[in-house]
């Protein structure tokens, strides 16, 4: 009585460890959804009006986790920035931050567009945050550097500028954006970097 007592308790257990073990299976990610791709697609392309749209639909559709939802935002504030449309742009970005605290593309694009409007403190904190999340991404550290080259704070500047020279990949000194910053600052060694010509090989400063 004992024994079939015994393998009845463990059949049950079996019975019910079966379903249990199937939930903690790794879960398949969402599949992306076509207009999130869509937008990246043209944004990629410089078709920015086709961007915008595509990344408004994948926004509208409420089918983005926070996270992905985040990067919509980020990226349809990347192409309302090349059509002139700054303010919009400056929302799109404080919403992908809302949505996604940490996403550090956000906080660095949202900190030069606070900085060109002169919202010098707000723009501090964002660049702040990123350096803090992304302390090897150079990007982070040149942005904060120009911000401090608009206050004029200079020793600020220099230390920005030259610790993201320190992490930058190799030959981004001579993006011409990048070398007239340096050069400013007495970083470049050599003067006739940024005038090298561009190929294959030459680095261009893009967001991811």
């Amino acid at each position: 009585m004992i024994r079939r007592f015994i393998a009845g308790g463990c059949l049950a257990a079996c019975f019910l460890a079966g379903p249990v073990a199937a939930s903690e299976e790794k879960a398949e990610p969402p599949p992306v959804p076509k207009d999130f791709v869509y937008g990246l697609h043209f944004l990629k392309a410089r078709d920015y009006p086709r961007a915008i749209a595509h990344l408004t639909e994948a926004i509208q559709a409420h089918a983005l986790k926070p996270q992905r939802l985040s990067d919509a935002h980020y990226f349809r504030g990347r192409a309302l920035t090349r059509t002139k449309r700054d303010e919009l742009a400056l929302a799109d970005f404080t919403l992908a931050v809302t949505y996604w605290p940490e996403n550090v593309k956000a906080l660095r694009v949202r900190c030069r567009a606070l900085t060109l409007q002169d919202k010098l403190a707000d723009a501090k904190a964002d660049c702040d945050q990123a350096v803090l999340l992304a302390p090897d991404d150079w990007r982070g550290w040149f942005t904060r550097g120009l911000l401090h080259d608009k206050k004029n704070d200079r020793s600020l500047a220099l230390s920005d500028f030259t610790a993201a020279q320190a992490r930058m990949p190799d030959g981004m000194d001579t993006f011409p954006a990048v070398s007239r910053q340096l050069r400013a600052y007495d970083l470049l060694k050599n003067e006739n970097q940024d005038t090298a010509p561009a190929g294959p090989t030459h680095p261009v400063w893009v967001e991811d």
